[in-house]
């Protein structure tokens, strides 16, 4: 009856033994899953961001493109203001320059008219959006005239990019 007994656990136990590692097996599967659950989780978000970054520099190299079939100079405000608005006076009351994108830089002038017409001031907005690189206006103070339709004073800061002496285009 002892041979008995000791031939019946012998295939239990490797019964058992068996179901343990299986159930190790299980847990150890269900750890790799999860793991290679955020790998691919984080390969997906690597790639999303690469997709991202390429449509950013495909954009900066558009915009550097732009910016090279633009002229060197632009054409100087008061150029602009004298062949928009013949006989209205102009007082230049700022300059400065500042970095942009590789191989420009910015120029910003602030300038001041009394007298002028709204009318006049909105052609003269429209010319500088015109012109080749085009003035941006950046702020604009305002001061009302008794006179309808005119201004008693209008200050304008204006920028515009050119290209650096150094850069061989």
């Amino acid at each position: 009856m002892e041979n008995n007994k000791s031939t019946m656990v012998t295939p239990w136990a490797a019964a058992g033994l068996a179901l343990l590692a299986g159930v190790l097996l299980s847990i150890r599967s269900l750890n790799d899953l999860a793991s290679l659950n955020e790998i691919g989780t984080r390969r997906t978000s690597a790639a999303h961001e690469l997709s991202i970054m390429r449509i950013q520099a495909a954009r900066h190299q558009s915009i550097l493109a732009g910016y090279a079939s633009q002229p060197a100079e632009p054409v100087p405000f008061e150029t602009l203001v004298h062949s928009t608005l013949p006989g209205q006076a102009m007082t230049l009351l700022a300059t400065g320059t500042f970095p942009s994108v590789q191989g420009w830089s910015g120029r910003k002038i602030t300038v001041e008219f009394t007298d002028i017409a709204g009318e006049d001031l909105g052609k003269l907005l429209d010319a500088g959006a015109a012109a080749k690189p085009p003035w941006a206006l950046v702020e604009c103070t305002l001061f009302a005239s008794p006179v309808q339709g005119r201004l008693s004073k209008a200050t304008l800061v204006m920028e515009t990019v050119e290209r650096n002496a150094s850069t061989d285009h």
